[in-house]
């Protein structure tokens, strides 16, 4: 005879420090350092690689969910600039959005540091801010972004995006 049991069972997930696929950073690793024997390379395939940088997780989540409801590429996620280095080296996006306020670096360090990846090159480089206004235009350039998302990110924007070649 069996025991029925009335437990409810919860799944909670943590957001950060993790990484996309669940694991911890390696530690004593520069955050753009290819762990040794780490399998993915860098080679670029046709669907699009996606990495969203943002700390607002309400906001992240739904960019991805409009990413991938249009079938835009596959989509990562970082909550932070920090884990936003780590993921992108294991992922090799081709498209990065980033939001230019993030609580442990900016947004503008974030994509300097990026674009300066030998595998991360041909990165196209977007930002997302809160003002049409950025005062940081010309240090935007600088650093490689290609162009301005206004938040919250809508459809039509995201789509316009994917239709431009980049810049």
């Amino acid at each position: 005879m069996s025991r029925r049991s009335n437990a409810t069972i919860k799944a909670y997930t943590q957001r950060q420090p993790r990484n996309s696929r669940g694991g911890s950073r390696v530690r004593g690793a520069h955050p753009l350092q290819r762990p040794e024997g780490s399998g993915r390379s860098a080679r670029r395939t046709t669907v699009p690689h996606i990495l969203i940088i943002d700390d607002d997780v309400g906001a992240a989540d739904s960019v991805a969910s409009l990413l991938r409801a249009a079938g835009h590429g596959e989509v990562r996620i970082a909550y932070s600039g920090d884990s936003a280095l780590a993921v992108a080296v294991q992922f090799v996006p081709t498209i990065v959005l980033v939001d230019l306020d993030l609580p442990d670096m900016s947004g503008y360090d974030v994509a300097r540091q990026l674009s300066q990846h030998p595998s991360l090159r041909n990165l196209r480089i977007i930002a997302m801010t809160d003002s049409s206004e950025h005062a940081g235009r010309e240090l935007a350039r600088e650093v490689g972004f290609e162009r301005y998302l206004a938040k919250p990110v809508v459809a039509a924007a995201l789509d316009e995006l994917f239709r431009q070649p980049s810049r």
